[in-house]
């Protein structure tokens, strides 16, 4: 059983207290005491913490005038209480005082006859650190414990009942789908406690006491990864929750973290089929119906998905035993992360990338804010793959034989955030790009950028200018002369200048609404008309 924290009423009971007698604050007589203190001076305030039960034969009390001020010091810092000895300085203790005490339920305590302060010193020290002692023996005792069930069948449920018969007190360890408790007569705690943490999901990671019910609980987060998987709790209404609890909920805690990732690994090491479905969806490989419904879990044919993209650095692509270890840690962090925001995803690491399909119910679809669903992989990407921001998410597909087409779209996300020309991270919001981008596999968007562009290129080859840049950020300012000579670093009659030869080589109006958009897809397309065969090698050939 745990030894809880000294108490002064516990502390009476001692033989040192046997002529002891208590004057004041009866109610207050569960202050705990964390030291035992002799204390003869009348300047208190420099030599007291809090938690003190206070020894003195009341020397600090012959002043009438400091009296009040004496006792209040010792009640404002919190100290356990105050034990005078009469007979040597004091016979009697003022009325006023006993007053004050009794109202904050400040426990005053006389000996009638001489004590030893030294013995009680000596016992009340004593105790408080065997006490200690005791219970960090018991720490290590159950930590290892803790391990050693964690490698046993049902290892959680056998960790549980290891902490509620410590502590004789209810435990629980809630995680999404799983619910575990101990005694087995606790279901209808388990619900409400469920039902509290749902209610408050942002609190009980910060969160490590809780009153619910009249009753009140401790509660641990289990983490993995930085991720919470769950939350192990204990009833602590029979007795006061302390720092030992919490380092009894961190062990156990660590021991049940160490089962789920386990578990985990032994998931994803089963569902490594995804890896290769995927692949062979991108390669547009001819699979049956049979084959998919094989593979592929059945909501895959009912919900709408979409496919995310992320590019591996050398480091980390999985081509090695470290690559593996990667991809483990990986796997078991994105999964419960999609589940989290309502998404099944189906995983796969390619030597070159990370590709994630993660489906959604078709009903829900139109409710989803995939503002900020995209934020919260940004921050996933940020702190995942600090090295490798850019990542491309495709448009809503209601087939899983499409996923070719949804590896393209994110990969050209991925294309165009490297080239610094959107700021966004979903296929729907790449505009113009959505006309640019298809035609850049034909030899049309070459003619269209040569009617509309092909003079100025001509002219800065000719004559390593710079027209071409002038006439992008001239239209990026919308026309603003002042801002675009800014941006360039150039005076505003060199920009001038330019703007001549620019209305000379492609006509004085071309800022009119329809030459001017013209002109701007002609840009926007000669920026990635470069890369054409890039665009082709990689949206195409990748896939093999």
């Amino acid at each position: 059983m745990v030894l809880g924290k000294l108490t002064v009423e516990e502390a009476l009971k001692r033989h040192t207290f046997q002529h002891a007698k208590v004057l004041t604050g009866v109610n207050g007589l569960n202050r705990v005491i964390n030291w035992c203190h002799i204390l003869e001076v009348k300047d208190i305030d420099l030599f007291i913490n809090g938690g003190e039960l206070i020894l003195t034969t009341g020397i600090g009390l012959l002043d009438s005038d400091n009296q009040r001020n004496y006792v209040e010091t010792l009640i404002k810092k919190q100290t356990a209480g105050l034990c005078i000895e009469l007979g040597s300085f004091m016979h009697e203790i003022p009325r006023n005082l006993l007053s004050l005490a009794e109202q904050q339920n400040y426990p005053i305590i006389i000996f009638e006859k001489t004590v030893r302060f030294i013995d009680i010193t000596q016992d009340i020290h004593s105790l408080l650190i065997n006490r200690h002692h005791q219970n960090m023996l018991d720490l290590d005792r159950l930590s290892q414990n803790f391990n050693k069930l964690s490698l046993q069948p049902n290892g959680i449920l056998k960790i549980l009942q290891e902490l509620s018969l410590y502590f004789q007190s209810p435990c629980f360890f809630i995680t999404s789908n799983e619910k575990y408790y101990y005694p087995t007569n606790q279901g209808e705690t388990e619900a409400a406690i469920r039902e509290f943490i749902n209610n408050h999901s942002n609190e009980p990671k910060t969160l490590s006491t809780f009153c619910l019910n009249n009753k009140s609980f401790s509660v641990n987060a289990v983490q993995v990864f930085e991720q919470v998987w769950g939350y192990l709790l204990i009833e602590t209404s029979k007795f006061p929750s302390s720092e030992l609890t919490a380092l009894m909920l961190d062990r156990a805690s660590i021991a049940l973290s160490h089962i789920l990732l386990r578990n985990r690994t032994i998931e994803e090491r089963k569902q490594s089929d995804e890896a290769e479905l995927i692949h062979s969806l991108l390669n547009m490989e001819n699979l049956e119906s049979n084959q998919l419904k094989n593979i592929l879990p059945m909501y895959c044919f009912s919900h709408s998905f979409r496919l995310i993209c992320w590019p591996l650095l050398e480091d980390e692509q999985v081509n090695s035993s470290k690559g593996e270890e990667f991809k483990l840690y990986h796997l078991t962090l994105l999964r419960p992360f999609f589940n989290k925001l309502g998404f099944h995803p189906i995983i796969s690491f390619r030597h070159q990338e990370l590709i994630v399909m993660i489906y959604m119910n078709l009903s829900k679809e139109k409710k989803v804010n995939w503002q900020q669903i995209t934020d919260k992989i940004s921050e996933l990407t940020e702190t995942y793959f600090p090295a490798q921001t850019f990542f491309g998410i495709s448009s809503i597909h209601q087939e899983p034989i499409k996923a070719r087409t949804a590896y393209e779209e994110a990969k050209q996300i991925i294309l165009l955030k490297q080239k610094k020309l959107i700021d966004s991270h979903t296929y729907e919001q790449i505009g113009i790009y959505h006309l640019v981008l298809p035609l850049l596999k034909t030899n049309i968007i070459k003619a269209y950028i040569d009617v509309h562009l092909g003079k100025v290129i001509d002219y800065d080859r000719v004559n390593n200018s710079e027209l071409l840049k002038t006439l992008t950020i001239y239209l990026d300012c919308n026309g603003n002369k002042k801002e675009a000579s800014e941006r360039l670093f150039i005076v505003r009659q060199t920009l001038y200048h330019r703007i001549e030869k620019l209305e000379g080589i492609l006509g004085p109006d071309f800022m009119h609404s329809s030459n001017r958009l013209a002109i701007e897809v002609a840009i926007k397309a000669f920026s990635l008309e470069e890369d054409e065969m890039y665009v082709k090698d990689q949206l195409i050939a990748d896939a093999k």
